[in-house]
């Protein structure tokens, strides 16, 4: 089972989330949290006999996987889940995904991708009204707000420098109904 496919392939996963870099590169650094060790814990829902969350887990990492670029993995755990479904995994390809969660894991550290570049605050070209309105009605219709976009916006808010990075971190997490709380309290 041996696959050309890249462990990260960065231009996709980047155009999969609209070319939000500082996106992207938080859902790798989730990935690594959620899954840097999610070998031992399908050995041991294997071993138990609960294919069910076994299933349930290689899915979940397929999908993701997928959405991020993470190509080798996604065609290992497309495999993977299909034996698993049919009730008849081979051990060989829990070995083969096993190495591969552990090579894209040391990848993505290795990759300088998980920096997000810091976003700094721009002199205001926005009144504070302005900057509100237009954050607001993007926020509430859920569109995606480029950096530059939004540094101008957040910048016209006149928030502490603290404030500001919690908001764009909000906006950056899709945490919108959270952002736009923090808005209307300014």
């Amino acid at each position: 089972m041996s696959s050309n496919l890249p462990l990260l392939n960065y231009d996709f996963a980047l155009n999969q989330l609209g070319g939000n870099e500082s996106l992207l590169s938080k859902m790798l650094g989730k990935f690594l949290n959620e899954f840097e060790s999610v070998s031992s814990e399908l050995t041991e829902l294997l071993a138990s006999g609960d294919m069910k969350s076994a299933k349930m887990r290689v899915h979940t990492i397929k999908g993701i996987s997928g959405n991020l670029g993470l190509q080798a993995l996604y065609e290992c755990a497309t495999t993977f889940d299909a034996q698993l479904r049919e009730a008849n995994y081979q051990e060989e390809t829990f070995q083969h995904f096993s190495a591969l969660i552990e090579q894209t894991c040391a990848q993505i550290q290795e990759s300088e991708q998980i920096k997000a570049p810091a976003k700094t605050l721009v002199p205001p070209t926005l009144s504070l009204e302005t900057s509100k309105l237009e954050l607001t009605r993007k926020l509430e219709r859920n569109e995606f707000i480029d950096d530059d976009t939004l540094i101008n916006l957040v910048s016209g808010l006149s928030m502490s420098e603290e404030k500001s990075k919690e908001l764009i971190d909000l906006i950056e997490e899709l945490q919108y109904q959270d952002a736009l709380n923090l808005v209307s309290a300014q």
